[in-house]
């Protein structure tokens, strides 16, 4: 298989095979497989680090098919949970509301309702409850990546772990 060093011009469409979608891993390297031949090879993509990429393969058997590389350290779930996010110098009776869009270990996506000031880089608070039903809030501090104005907001997790919190009376919380 080869994989082209430029990605591809978006004018350009591929026939036949909807995109196959490839994570890149932490060392850069991605594992590409033919879908035709069962081919499997793998190549550095180092040099397109920091973007989504669409690029078109030519594997040995003579298919040409089109990968999108995603460069996410961590997959991600979607999800669609209600939450509340605030900076972390506010108080957390003025937190805002929002859904986790979707999750991974590395990071979060917040849907929010309205425009909020905060920038990339900031920290900010997010609180929610794994499931409707659960006792426990999961608290963590996450370090905006992207702010899509009164849309969305992107954050990768700063604090090590979760802190499950259960609040067994409103405005009490016991940690465990």
């Amino acid at each position: 298989m080869t994989l082209p060093i430029q990605q591809k011009s978006s004018g350009q469409s591929m026939k036949t095979q909807k995109k196959q979608k490839y994570f890149v891993n932490r060392k850069e390297m991605v594992t590409i497989r033919c879908r035709t031949c069962g081919r499997i090879e793998t190549f550095s993509v180092a040099s397109l680090q920091g973007k989504k990429h669409s690029l078109q393969v030519s594997c040995a058997c003579a298919e040409t098919f089109e990968v999108d590389l995603e460069f996410r350290q961590d997959y991600r779930k979607k999800t669609s949970i209600t939450g509340s996010f605030r900076a972390i110098s506010t108080p957390r009776a003025r937190a805002r509301q929002c859904v986790i869009a979707d999750q991974s270990t590395g990071g979060i996506l917040l849907q929010i309702a309205e425009e909020v000031p905060i920038k990339q880089d900031d920290r900010l608070i997010v609180c929610y409850r794994p499931d409707i039903d659960s006792p426990y809030e999961i608290e963590r501090i996450i370090n905006v990546r992207h702010y899509d104005r009164g849309s969305r907001i992107g954050g990768a997790f700063i604090d090590v772990d979760a802190f499950p919190r259960q609040q067994p009376h409103p405005g009490t919380t016991i940690l465990h």
